[in-house]
């Protein structure tokens, strides 16, 4: 029987020669690839290392819910990107910032971004096409 996992990439090398593994980046996009995840982080990422209260993210991005600002604050917390402290007062004062480990991301979603821009237009029109046939 053959153990050899067809999505272990790690044989291959990016072009910096890190190992490339299919399943842990189907993992990462897993976590960062919903409605609100990209938001949240980049939302995070442009307050430059000072917290954001909850009230502060849920007017920066206003079309989330609370309960969905909630859940995916609570996601990103669990996995490392997020950090999050209470404060003792009444109203509770609770506030967010990215961890090193979120901060890492930027690079990535400035790439995707810029990946985004370059090709978004081309793959809108063939969609479109799609859509026609």
């Amino acid at each position: 029987m053959d153990t050899k996992d067809p999505l272990d990439f790690r044989h291959e090398l990016t072009a910096d020669g890190q190992p490339l593994c299919a399943r842990m980046i189907c993992a990462t996009l897993d976590l960062i690839a919903n409605k609100w995840a990209v938001p949240i982080i980049l939302t995070l990422a442009r307050s430059k290392g000072e917290p954001l209260r909850f009230s502060e993210l849920s007017r920066a991005i206003p079309l989330i819910t609370q309960k969905e600002l909630t859940k995916q604050l609570r996601a990103l917390e669990t996995a490392g990107l997020v950090g999050r402290r209470v404060h003792a007062a009444v109203p509770p004062k609770v506030e967010y910032w990215l961890t090193d480990l979120g901060q890492s991301l930027r690079p990535v979603l400035d790439a995707l971004g810029k990946w985004a821009a370059q090709n978004g237009p081309r793959l809108r029109a063939q969609a479109e096409r799609d859509a026609a046939e």
